[in-house]
């Protein structure tokens, strides 16, 4: 058989082979319409129906919660409250008044709802509009008597699951045992599928067109999710192809093996990016030194309000727990501007991407802020707590919030953990002042794909910016550069959190300008150490030396085609 591999978008790290099991377009069979009964009898039925899947969800919450942590429960929570929505529920009813069947009722309400949602310049809406479609399509088969299917291999053998887009909750009842992956030819990374199949540690690779859909159920394949700028979708993968990957089971009868790495003498620490108890316990597995980034924002998202103090202690605790003592770093809530939670009232920005958002909404909210450095704090167990701010741009905003925490230290009413407070480095303004910052904070984090965009004034998910939009630029390794000076002056620990830590062509560079370690998402780990081990810092160093003195990003490219020397 010919080998193909289709190229998309990573929504779930990682990699893992099987046998293909295809499902249809979600709207290809339409449900089921039976006889329309009198408006009284279909208006109980449809009430009914929704009190039912309410009811669903929340058990599919709290199975969820206990599987891949709460953050990932509540997505479910919130389409719990959706079949609740009167927004929703009230237009179907006044459907079913004017005459129309329960099943057509409600599926107009949410396709109403989410095409209203679609229809928003923001992608954080867009995806949200997804779980519209998905209450809707629940509530449906309640009506209608057809339910979903196993997305699984009867047999047992571990599936790649290929499909236009999945509804979120098909993805919950996914067992990582008997799928190894997902094959999506549309869908969205900032979707509740991705965030799902990430809490679950089921790879993901998403966007990769209609091709995909036309391989056949019980096809050899492979998911290919490790590399965050392209996942790949290999059909009839070759031996070369197994063999890269992390030793896994597979469907096809073979295992495959890392190499083992050759010794150098860098010493970088390799980190996990977690968002959940399931990705920090993946990442101990992997061997995490700890975890540089704790996106705290996914307990934020999906849910009408806010979560509550003990929620959030909760959650920071457990994932404490999960790493065993080593250092777990936690970003205070990074939403607003271009990724808005659902509970935010504040009017439309015209510009997100430059508005309130990450530490300004903190400071504009100083009670959200409070109760999450209130959790952090209560939830070290007397440990050292080491909390970061996103989006970062003066030193005023880190004395602020440093005001903030002393004082919810001070009011502790037992002996206070060792508190350390760091910054991400994601724009220029910061990256320009780091001298200034590095003796308000106790470190440092440099996320380069919000530093890269704004750096570059290049949107780093638009395709067509991809060749300006890379950490390679000049200007982006200089600023990296001076940051690293800056903290090194004053002794301040520096690590990169973006996806420029986990990119082959980029780590040498990174580890010669002196970075202390790299961050990257769990299943990335065991791949970045091999690499760094394989490297010298002399020649590191030196690779760093003429990339910095390069003037264009083309003789950037040639010094690190040439690699160390």
């Amino acid at each position: 058989m010919t080998r193909v591999a289709l190229v998309g978008r990573v929504g779930s790290p990682g990699a893992g082979a099987g046998l293909v099991l295809r499902i249809d377009p979600i709207d290809a069979q339409p449900p089921a319409r039976g006889p329309v009964g009198a408006p009284e009898r279909e208006r109980a039925r449809l009430a009914e129906a929704l009190e039912a899947a309410a009811a669903e969800l929340e058990t599919l919450a709290r199975q969820l919660a206990e599987r891949a942590g709460d953050e990932t429960g509540a997505i479910f929570e919130a389409q719990a409250l959706f079949a609740r929505d009167p927004g929703i529920v009230d237009a179907a009813m006044r459907a079913v008044d004017a005459g129309a069947g329960a099943v057509d009722a409600i599926l107009a309400s949410t396709d109403d709802q989410a095409a209203m949602l679609a229809g928003v310049d923001d992608e954080y809406f867009r995806a949200r509009a997804a779980d519209v479609r998905d209450v809707g399509r629940r509530v449906a088969g309640i009506l209608d008597g057809r339910r979903g299917s196993d997305l699984w291999h009867a047999d047992g053998r571990p599936a790649i699951i290929v499909a236009d887009d999945l509804d979120p909750s098909a993805v919950a009842t996914l067992r990582p045992e008997f799928v190894a992956g997902i094959a999506l030819a549309g869908g969205a990374p900032t979707g509740h599928v991705s965030i799902v199949a990430r809490g679950l540690g089921i790879p993901l690779v998403l966007g990769l067109g209609p091709d995909a859909m036309a391989v056949l159920s019980g096809t050899e394949a492979l998911i290919d999710g490790r590399d965050p700028r392209a996942g790949r979708f290999v059909i009839h993968p070759g031996s070369d192809d197994l063999s890269a990957l992390t030793a896994i089971p597979t469907a096809l009868g073979r295992e495959v093996v890392v190499a083992q790495p050759t010794a150098g003498d860098v010493a970088v620490d390799i980190l996990a990016n977690v968002g959940s108890v399931v990705e920090a316990e993946a990442a101990m597995r992997a061997g995490a030194a700890g975890v540089g980034l704790v996106r705290t924002e996914l307990l934020f998202l999906g849910r009408r309000t806010p979560p509550s103090i003990a929620e959030q202690r909760n959650l920071y605790a457990r994932i404490s727990v999960a790493m065993g003592g080593r250092p777990v770093v936690f970003r205070t809530l990074d939403v607003g501007g271009d990724k808005p939670a659902a509970w935010q009232t504040d009017r439309q920005e015209a510009n997100p991407a430059l508005g309130v958002r990450g530490v300004r909404l903190g400071i504009a909210r100083p009670a959200l802020l409070d109760d999450q450095l209130r959790a952090l704090v209560q939830s070290s167990g007397g440990t050292e707590v080491r909390i970061m701010l996103p989006m970062i741009s003066t030193v005023e905003e880190v004395l602020a919030v440093r005001a903030r925490l002393d004082a919810i230290v001070a009011a502790l009413d037992r002996p206070a953990p060792p508190v350390l407070l760091g910054v991400m480095i994601e724009v220029p303004a910061a990256a320009i002042v780091a001298d200034g910052l590095a003796e308000v904070a106790d470190f440092f984090s440099i996320g380069t794909n919000d530093l890269v965009q704004y750096t570059l004034a290049a949107d780093r998910t638009n395709p067509a910016l991809a060749d300006l939009a890379t950490p390679l630029q000049p200007a982006v390794l200089r600023l990296v550069a001076g940051v690293v000076e800056a903290a090194r002056l004053r002794g301040r620990h520096v690590s990169v959190c973006g996806e420029a830590a986990a990119d082959a062509e980029v780590v040498p560079l990174l580890v010669g300008l002196g970075v202390d370690a790299l961050s990257v998402a769990p299943n990335a780990v065991a791949v970045v150490r091999a690499t760094v081990a394989g490297l010298r810092l002399d020649e590191c160093r030196e690779m760093a030396r003429r990339a910095l003195a390069a003037k264009t990003v083309d003789a950037v490219r040639e010094v690190v085609r040439g690699g160390p020397r």
